[in-house]
Parts: C-alpha cells; structure tokens; sequence
C-alpha cells in the first residue's frame, strides 16, 4: 500500500491511482511512502518527495530542501526518490533555464533572478551523486502517480533477486571484473569506519536496518554484528558519535 501525505501536494493525487493502492496517511517527511522487498527478504523503507518545478527552483534556493527534507529524507527512509514534476529546458542560444508555459517556453524567474540550466543540473547531479537520491521527471499529476505506481510494482511485485535487468550483459561485463549491483549507502558508510572495511560492512548492513540506527547503536548493539568485537565496536561508536554532534 503507498501512503500518501495528507498534506497539500500529495493528498490531492488519490483519484489518479489504481483503486485499493493508495491511501491517504501523515507522513513527517516525504509525500509517499511504502514498503519494499529488499535483500534477503528483509523490507526496504522507499520515500518519494514530489516537488513541482517551480517550488524545486524556491527549495534550491532558499536551501529548504537540502538543510531540512533531504536530511529528513535520507534518516526515515533506506530509498529516496526526487519526483520533479514539470517540464523545463536549456534554452537553445543563451542556456538560460526555460520552462514549458502554454505552447511555448519562458524563462524560469524569481523575482528579478534568472537561472542557467546548467545551475539546476549541477544541483541534481550532487544529490544523485554525494546523496544517493533517485532522480525522476514527469509532466504531470496523472503522470506522477503513475510512476509512482510503477515504482511500487516493481519494489513489491517481486522478490530483490529476481530483478535481473542489470545482468542481461553479465557475460560482456564480466570480462573486465566490473561489479554490476551499486552498494547501499549505508554499507558505504559503514566501510569507512575504522576496522570494518569492505569486507565486514557487508554485515554491518544486514545487521543495522537504517542509517540513523547504526549512527546511534551503542558498542554492546556493534558487538552483534558478525566479526566486529570489542576495540572494533568502541571505534565505530567513537568515530560516528564525534560526527553526529
């Protein structure tokens, strides 16, 4: 079932959902949210935060989304979806940033500021890259519930291992030892942290079902955790407890 925010910009979405879905819900951060099925059958927490072009371009700007809801984002949910809806462009001569207004194309302004395309990519490619945010576009609200409904087919109708698009060109791919599958970010982090290394922080994720609940264990709750003992377990609680404050 995916929630939808009972807030202004994701309630009013309902009609345009497959009957039995969706329900309308309080969500404290994103505009929608379900359950996946992730690795070992264990259940992926996915957020979607729907942002209209234009209140995209105010967040940016006023950093509303980077300093609030992406921070919120990225501790309530292990998958996070940026839906961008709203068509926008380069502008062919100038590359001023243009969006769709009746037939035709106008600059994106605010207030007296004009914005350069290349201002709002640079923007997104940060968050795809240094944040793990799943980006999306659509033009539309009927659009946007579609995807979203897709996107929870596709996280619920099968199990994580029979998702195999990805390895259709594993016999090419494999000739030069290249990993297929991207790790989750918390393994990532995890792999930083003194002692653990690549190898343990595949049981650092097993263990630790968020971001948020590793950063707070105590090193009793890290001594749980396959090959991590004692000075290992004092370490990580040190390192992650000197970042979090």
């Amino acid at each position: 079932m995916i929630t939808l925010d009972s807030r202004e910009g994701s309630g009013e979405l309902l009609a345009f959902f497959p009957p039995g879905i969706a329900a309308i819900g309080h969500l404290e951060f994103a505009d929608f949210a379900f359950l996946g099925k992730g690795p070992d059958g264990v259940p992926v927490t996915i957020g979607i935060e729907r942002k209209a072009f234009l209140d995209l371009i105010s967040s940016m700007t006023t950093g509303r989304f980077s300093g609030h809801q992406l921070p919120g984002l990225l501790t309530h949910y292990q998958v996070v979806y940026l839906l961008i809806e709203g068509l926008w462009r380069f502008n062919p001569k100038n590359g001023i940033l243009e969006r769709r207004r009746g037939k035709g194309w106008a600059a994106m302004e605010l207030g007296s500021r004009r914005f350069m395309a290349r201002e709002i990519w640079g923007f997104l490619n940060t968050l795809a890259v240094k944040s793990g945010v799943h980006l999306i576009q659509t033009s539309t609200r009927r659009e946007t519930a579609q995807v979203i409904a897709a996107l929870h087919h596709w996280w619920t109708d099968k199990s994580w291992d029979e998702h195999r698009s990805h390895l259709q060109r594993q016999q090419i791919s494999s000739s030069v030892g290249a990993p297929l599958v991207k790790a989750g970010l918390l393994r990532r982090i995890a792999s930083e942290l003194p002692g653990i290394g690549w190898n343990k922080s595949l049981h650092v994720s097993k263990h630790f079902k968020s971001v948020l609940e590793m950063v707070m264990a105590d090193e009793k709750e890290w001594m749980k955790v396959e090959g991590v003992g004692k000075k290992i377990a004092h370490e990580a609680v040190d390192v992650l407890g000197r970042s979090n404050k």
